[in-house]
């Protein structure tokens, strides 16, 4: 075990936790979670994970960094730590109908997160609660891919509760195919709603023929009606017959939760954004406030004015460091005030602004505005193959598919009264209009994230780099009316940010309200519920 935290040290890791495979590490203040993998015994995984390295989707825990040690056989994958712990710590918490949003987002979110690997032809093969985690923010993402070998029905890698998770046809015919992930997400689904295993047995022998031959649980009636044919469908023994990611999220009561859920994070991002540009009026005001006092008396309490404080650090935006006077001059006997003064002036700012709540708003529009568009652009694409098969325009490529094309069909009319009513609908919608504008959104979003990263920056200068300098910059204004002033400049930025956020946010709410129609009574029930 030495061996293997010095290989991490060299890498500048500094280990919190450890296990044989896992670590829980800082470096350069930032945490993260590391797997350890075996060289030798999993070069497909090992490739797969490689890949996933070169993409990014916000339900997909991110993948900052790998390194091998080739003498110790082990692969070392470095992933974001999510601070808001795994699926596994909500199944404890006991849920009612009045829940039933918030399981069908997550069940949405797992789903988003499955299509997007299925389409780069990448399994899971380990979807189970405790490989599902939430970030800080609520946003959840999938990890522990290929953890365990789903073929391996012996259970000498997985044990019982990993076998829980997995569909019949990995009993039945040795194979696991992206329609096996899909099983997991109803073991999931129906976990979340009673707190308890779908399936169960005191040993394996007893475990596997309850998941191969049945009965599959359901669901209490106190549940919604497509909540459960949700599951039902989702637990199918013949793969073939099992929805797919694609289609799951194209179920009238997925769209509906997309819709809801992008409503509500564009309206808390509203608000938050509101928060931000109330930092900056506040800072403002402190910049006003030292100036009108001309920086003088009871704002400094110090003799010399201002040229007396040039040089002295502010503690608090120097990460603790002392107080340090250079070449100014400043006697002993004017020390105290200085210090005085320069508290004053922190104070001030401080209550002007919180370092850690500034920075949480950047991180958690950085996050949600990655988000929202992807649920944008589902809703399109779902309700342009609706369309496609309502015209009975099927891709050349999926004609041999023809079967499964009027199966989606026939499944996603479920609980809008019949097939009939949901075609309707859709072609009440201008589905060209919703598309155009879903994808202009994913392109205006990707703008905001330099925009975000250009704040982050600007803040982390501010609140570290401030110090005595800018209450003489404070005072000083050039001809063309630009600022010296720390303060100033970093409000200036804040205002710039806010700007092209409110753009990227007014954006999507253009997109929502081109699909009201999805905001049907069921939809008014959750907001009640809430």
């Amino acid at each position: 075990m030495g061996q293997k935290q010095s290989t991490l040290k060299k890498s500048g890791y500094k280990i919190e936790k450890e296990s044989e495979s896992h670590a829980v590490v800082t470096k350069d203040g930032e945490k993260f979670f590391i797997r350890k993998i075996q060289i030798s015994t999993n070069a497909e995984l090992i490739t797969q994970l490689e890949t996933l390295k070169t993409t990014s989707h916000p339900h997909v825990m991110s993948i900052e960094n790998s390194f091998k040690d080739e003498d110790q056989n082990i692969y070392y994958l470095v992933t974001e730590y999510c601070q808001g712990g795994s699926l596994a710590e909500k199944i404890k918490l006991k849920r009612g109908p009045e829940q039933e949003f918030e399981v069908l987002s997550w069940i949405v979110e797992i789903c988003m997160a499955l299509r997007f690997l299925h389409e780069k032809d990448l399994l899971h093969k380990n979807l189970m609660p405790q490989n599902i985690f939430f970030t800080e923010f609520g946003t959840l993402c999938l990890s522990g891919f290929g953890e365990t070998q789903a073929n391996d029905t012996n259970a000498s890698t997985a044990g019982d509760e990993a076998i829980s998770y997995l569909a019949p046809e990995v009993f039945t015919q040795a194979t696991y195919e992206t329609k096996s992930d899909i099983w997991s997400v109803g073991c999931i689904l129906y976990e979340l709603c009673t707190q308890q295993l779908a399936f169960s047995a005191d040993t394996t022998v007893n475990l596997i023929p309850k998941i191969i031959c049945g009965p599959y649980p359901s669901l209490e009636g106190q549940w919604s009606p497509e909540f459960c044919d949700l599951l039902s469908d989702i637990w199918t023994s013949d793969p073939d017959s099992r929805p797919a990611a694609c289609e799951i999220l194209g179920h009238p009561i997925t769209l509906r939760c997309l819709y809801k859920k992008s409503k509500t994070t564009v309206d808390h991002l509203q608000t938050q954004l509101g928060k931000l540009t109330s930092v900056a009026d506040s800072l403002e005001r402190v910049h006003q406030g030292a100036t009108i006092g001309s920086l003088t008396g009871g704002v400094i309490g110090a003799m010399g004015g201002i040229t007396s404080l040039v040089g002295l650090a502010l503690a608090p935006f120097t990460l603790g460091a002392s107080l340090v006077v250079t070449g100014v001059g400043v006697g002993v006997g004017v020390a105290g005030g200085l210090t005085a003064g320069a508290s004053n002036i922190t104070n001030m700012v401080n209550q002007s602004s919180d370092r850690k709540a500034v920075e949480g708003i950047i991180k958690e529009f950085d996050e949600k505005i990655s988000a929202v568009p992807l649920w944008l652009q589902e809703i399109s694409s779902s309700l342009q193959t609706i369309g496609r098969c309502n015209e009975g325009d099927i891709p050349d490529d999926e004609k041999s598919n023809q079967a499964n094309w009027a199966r989606f069909g026939t499944r996603v009319g479920r609980g809008l009264g019949g097939i009939t009513e949901l075609f309707r609908l859709v072609r009440v919608a201008n589905i060209g209009k919703i598309a155009a504008q879903a994808s202009r959104a994913v392109r205006v979003a990707e703008v905001a994230t330099g925009v975000l990263s250009g704040l982050f920056v600007a803040a982390d200068i501010f609140f570290i780099a401030l110090d005595a300098k800018e209450i003489h910059h404070i005072r000083q204004t050039q001809e063309d009316g630009t600022t010296s002033s720390e303060i100033m400049t970093f409000v200036q930025s804040i205002r710039r940010a806010a700007t092209e956020l409110q753009d990227v946010l007014d954006e999507f709410k253009v997109v929502i309200s081109d699909v009201p129609f999805l905001e049907d009574e069921r939809e008014l029930e959750w907001e009640h519920m809430e």
